[in-house]
């Protein structure tokens, strides 16, 4: 497939995956208001499994863009796993955008220059990686229990970020996604535009981990059950003013 074919092609595969992770994200959001437990495991491993493969589809738009190198897309493709391309990508922006071999980035980067490598690397490899485990995982059916890598034995790692998952998580992880893919553009595609937001990308990516490492996802929950359950007397109200007023 030619790579203009291509990379149309990888973007609606990605707007199919933005429609399906909001779609469950609202049905989660809706079991998590009733407590179903059951449909809130299955629909945050859900959002999990969409999230993990839209980490994977938004690297395949970057490089088959017309505005990334075809040779440096040859390149990211050689690589063995989705977190190593991501950081080949990182390593071949960053040459082309400041006329550096790949093999001195980021040592022959300016200082500044090496500083948002370091940053965005730090991104990739602090997050990135324990969410493609994860999607990995589901991928091969390990919604509960997450084996080794011969699958003949339990992986404790694994499971408990299994059991970790949280929508309120996966909706900030997606935010963070957002902010990174827009840092890669600035830095493939415009001149200036990388070094004069990279502060405000970067404030709100750093505002979305400070918010993970803080975890207010129970909080986060109580409060969407407070909503329904106001919700719920509101509407109990409304009715016997209605039966009282004769209208129904």
């Amino acid at each position: 497939m030619e790579r203009e074919k291509r990379y149309r092609a990888h973007m609606r595969n990605m707007e199919a995956l933005e429609t399906s992770f909001e779609v469950a994200s609202r049905s989660c959001k809706e079991a998590i208001r009733h407590g179903d437990e059951h449909e809130i495991v299955a629909l945050t491993r859900t959002c999990a499994l969409l999230l993990g493969a839209t980490l994977e589809d938004r690297l395949m738009t970057i490089i088959s863009s017309p505005d990334f190198p075809e040779s440096s897309e040859q390149r990211v493709m050689n690589e063995r796993t989705v977190l190593d391309m991501w950081n080949q990508v990182l390593i071949e922006a960053f040459a082309v955008r400041y006329k550096v071999p790949r093999s001195k980035v980021p040592s022959a980067l300016p200082y500044t220059s090496a500083a948002y490598f370091a940053g965005m690397k730090s991104v990739i490899d602090d997050w990135m990686e324990p969410l493609i485990n994860t999607r990995n995982c589901l991928a091969h059916g390990q919604w509960i229990v997450a084996f080794n890598e011969q699958r003949n034995g339990v992986n404790q790692d694994r499971t408990k970020r299994l059991n970790a998952l949280t929508l309120w998580h996966l909706r900030l992880q997606k935010n963070m996604l957002k902010h990174l893919e827009r840092l890669i553009f600035d830095l493939t595609v415009t001149q200036y535009a990388f070094e004069r937001d990279f502060d405000r990308h970067w404030a709100n990516l750093k505002a979305a981990q400070i918010r993970i490492s803080a975890d207010k996802s129970k909080e986060w929950e109580l409060l969407l059950q407070r909503r329904h359950q106001r919700g719920k007397a509101h509407t109990r109200r409304n009715y016997r003013r209605l039966i009282d007023a004769g209208l129904i």
